[in-house]
């Protein structure tokens, strides 16, 4: 039976480590119609945070499930080995569902216009555009892979999508910008990754890949423990007991391609 294969790239993050506990409390007790393997991408600074124990000690526990693997943001030679290792294992299968969740920011709240460094545009560029849309070339192969083998009429995460979690707090209608400052390196890469999207999903299309692209505008979700004895974190909102992202990356087909949809409701929003 082939499997259905999800990666985080940005794991170590708070979202990324509460996207992999939902994933990997489905794999384990959902009882998919086939086997689910998620694989954590930590970058090689994170190794040591909070975060990427907790995700060394879910795939300790769940190994069939899970797997933790390290890779060198500035590097690009060794993000292609990582990714390549991750495709070979996934073998004919492909990858199904490629989400990246960056959020590099090393602004203060407060900023101006007079603290503005290009070193600090340039970090933020790195790390929230040019790193996940470097991670999705190298994905495309084992993305392509998996579009052929799970024919459908429609496009859909379970056949093979890359969505990209892109944090409100650098949209243009948030209240960072709007009372307390500006974050100008924040908002202009999240604003580049927004595009890179839409330019990869129009590609897409002229390919006929059958690979599903869109983003997710989200809030800071955080992580809780179930406590039902089994070690595995649930995810939340800030505001509820829902994993509302999830339901809108779940529910999303054809019609969400290329969009950025608002992780309440799943609506089009601009950002």
């Amino acid at each position: 039976m082939s499997q259905w294969t999800s990666v985080c790239t940005h794991a170590h993050t708070d979202y990324g480590l509460s996207s992999t506990c939902k994933i990997v409390n489905y794999a384990v007790h959902g009882n998919p119609a086939r086997p689910c393997v998620h694989v954590a991408m930590v970058t090689k600074d994170s190794v040591g945070s909070p975060n990427v124990t907790r995700l060394r000690e879910l795939a300790r526990k769940h190994p069939a499930a899970c797997s933790v693997v390290v890779y060198d943001p500035n590097d690009e030679v060794d993000m292609g080995r990582v990714v390549k290792e991750i495709s070979d294992k996934s073998g004919d299968s492909g990858v199904n569902l490629v989400y990246t969740c960056p959020d590099w920011c090393d602004e203060d709240p407060e900023s101006q216009l007079e603290d503005v460094t290009e070193e600090t545009i340039s970090r933020s560029f790195h790390h929230n555009c040019v790193v996940p849309v470097i991670l999705s070339k190298l994905f495309y192969p084992a993305l392509q892979c998996a579009a052929r083998a799970n024919p459908s009429k429609t496009l859909n995460r379970r056949r093979a999508a890359i969505v990209h979690m892109i944090s409100e707090a650098g949209s243009l209608g948030d209240h960072f910008t709007d009372t307390r400052g500006h974050m100008y390196a924040y908002s202009a890469s999240l604003a580049a990754m927004i595009m890179s999207m839409k330019t990869m999903s129009y590609e897409f299309n002229k390919r006929k890949d059958d690979i599903l692209a869109f983003a997710v505008i989200t809030n800071t979700p955080h992580v809780a423990r179930r406590g039902d004895g089994d070690g595995l974190p649930e995810t939340y909102d800030v505001t509820t007991t829902r994993d509302l992202i999830s339901e809108v990356v779940h529910a999303a087909g054809e019609e969400a391609h290329g969009k950025c949809l608002y992780f309440r409701d799943g609506r089009d929003v601009s950002y």
